[in-house]
């Protein structure tokens, strides 16, 4: 059926590609309010820990939850996306504002229908799904029984975020990345509520998800009409369907070898036998806490460097779209690379201070901080995967990232099955860092033979900031150490005072480091400050 003519907006003026000032701001947008949503999300991983720890019900929650968030991943915020924003942002640098509004509203109801059935089917297929997840978890039928009333409860949310992300990708190739980023902290205010309203059984917490998952669609909708769509339940025809269907297969099979890798870990990690009870529940905390730099600066770079990118590919500007890449992956990287030392060295400290009470043991945090700090070899490479895999989705070579993760998760399960009996819940950890670490080096490579090597540019800037994050991991340690025999004395307001300045001890030689070291992004930072002061 072909378009109606009052679906098309009058205005068919072609947008100019944004310069790349405008993706470093559009980076700091999303990550302002990923950070927000990620206070938000320690508030409520607090209140979890602090309520279930490691225990049944805690293990319970983490499976069913993982379920719809991994499909989440796969096929709403991760191939979805990867697929729509750069047919999205091409077809309005090319076509125009009138066939962007008639691709959108062409794809709204395959869209909509697609992530339904999607949720029913988990909804029906909830036993079978936990069976294949959480296979450890048979030997315990009422643990069994809990995990399948909670996937039930759950799984709706796949629709509701999918459709969220449908939105989010079609603001973002519009370069509007403040309100959909709002999202997460929605969701993460009412798991929050969720707790404090029905704590037996996680129940509460779970329903908290649905709910969320719904304000996550409903925030993004009056923008969306603002910028003319209606997206009404019809069917229409756009040849950019064609496209978006073509990409989306392979980078569905993608993204989902990597889920598929994060399956393996929690399937390990539900054997109590290989790593200790609770297991599945302690990754899910390293996680949370691995993951703050990498949606803050990872994820939120490479997220707008790809609306930017697809437009300059589509203008054969090669030099600008190496420009781009490198600017997501030294700003990006300039934050993870101390982070990840950051993590390393006060991983046990952090873990014990933040999480450690209620019904989270001191085995919890032992558990937990052995995987966080294994995670953390890998967080520079997970944020830089994040970046180079959207670069080669801008030229849109979908098959080079099924290739490599293909590779990356074979790796990952024999590195899982070497490592997980000498060093528990920590060889999960480990064997997901260098799989991951070998998915970044083989897109890097295959980036550099789009646009041109990037090790010029980036050798002797990577070296620069690896000195500065050991420099500063040294003194945040010396610190730590130094105040850590007596500070007990004064209660646990004092660890958690001294850990903010070892924190901010830390923060602050990493800059003079930097300086010192002349790091270009450093030295822009603080002119910048000194410009506002």
């Amino acid at each position: 059926m072909a378009v109606e003519p009052s679906t098309i907006a009058p205005s068919l003026s072609t947008p100019e590609p944004p310069k790349d000032r405008h993706v470093i701001q559009a980076a700091g947008i999303m990550g302002l309010f990923t950070g927000a949503s990620r206070i938000l999300g320690f508030a409520r991983d607090f209140l979890i820990a602090a309520a279930y720890g490691t225990s049944s019900t805690a293990q319970a929650f983490v499976v069913a939850f993982r379920i719809p968030n991994l499909l989440r991943d796969l096929a709403a915020e991760g191939a979805a996306n990867s697929a729509f924003v750069p047919v999205f942002s091409r077809t309005r640098a090319v076509e125009g504002e009138g066939s962007w509004i008639a691709l959108a509203e062409a794809i709204w109801i395959r869209v909509l229908l697609g992530f339904l059935l999607i949720s029913l089917i988990g909804m029906v297929a909830a036993p079978w799904a936990v069976r294949l997840i959480a296979p450890g978890f048979h030997s315990d039928p009422a643990l069994m029984s809990l995990t399948i009333q909670l996937t039930r409860i759950l799984f709706p949310f796949i629709g509701f975020i999918g459709v969220a992300a449908f939105f989010m990708g079609l603001l973002n190739s519009l370069h509007r990345f403040a309100l959909p980023s709002l999202g997460p902290a929605l969701l993460n205010l009412c798991m929050i509520a969720g707790i404090f309203l029905w704590r037996p059984d996680a129940l509460g917490l779970a329903w908290g998800v649905i709910v969320g998952g719904f304000l996550q669609c409903a925030i993004q909708w009056p923008l969306l009409r603002k910028s003319g769509l209606r997206l009404r339940p019809r069917f229409t025809y756009h040849p950019g369907v064609s496209e978006i269907q073509r990409l989306l297969i392979p980078r569905l099979m993608g993204n989902g070898v990597y889920q598929a890798s994060v399956l393996v870990d929690t399937i390990f990690a539900s054997f109590r036998q290989l790593v200790g009870a609770g297991g599945v529940a302690s990754l899910y905390f390293a996680h949370r806490f691995l993951h703050l730099p990498l949606a803050l600066f990872g994820v939120s770079m490479a997220q707008a460097a790809l609306p930017t990118m697809a437009s300059q590919v589509a203008t054969e500007d090669l030099k600008a779209v190496k420009k781009t890449c490198l600017l997501a992956l030294r700003s990006s990287l300039f934050i993870t690379i101390p982070s990840s030392v950051g993590l390393v060295v006060l991983g046990h400290p952090i873990i014990q201070t933040l999480l450690e009470r209620g019904a989270f043991s001191a085995r919890a945090t032992e558990m937990t901080v052995s995987a966080l700090q294994w995670y953390a070899l890998g967080l520079a490479s997970f944020c830089s995967v994040k970046v180079l895999a959207n670069t080669l989705y801008a030229f849109h070579d979908t098959w080079t990232p099924v290739r490599s993760a293909a590779w990356a998760l074979g790796l990952n399960v024999i590195f899982n099955s070497l490592l997980v009996l000498p060093m528990g819940l920590g060889g999960l950890a480990l064997a997901t860092s260098l799989s991951s670490t070998f998915n970044c080096f083989h897109l890097y490579r295959a980036v550099g033979r789009r646009i041109g090597s990037l090790g010029q540019e980036l050798t002797d800037w990577g070296i620069r900031v690896l000195i500065a994050s050991l420099g500063m991991g040294g003194i945040t340690w010396s610190i730590w150490a130094l105040g850590s025999r007596w500070f007990p004395l004064f209660g646990p307001w004092a660890s958690l005072a001294w850990l903010l300045l070892a924190i901010l001890s830390g923060i602050g030689s990493f800059f003079l480091l930097g300086l010192l070291l002349r790091i270009e992004e450093t030295l822009q930072l603080t002119g910048w400050v000194f410009r506002k002061a």
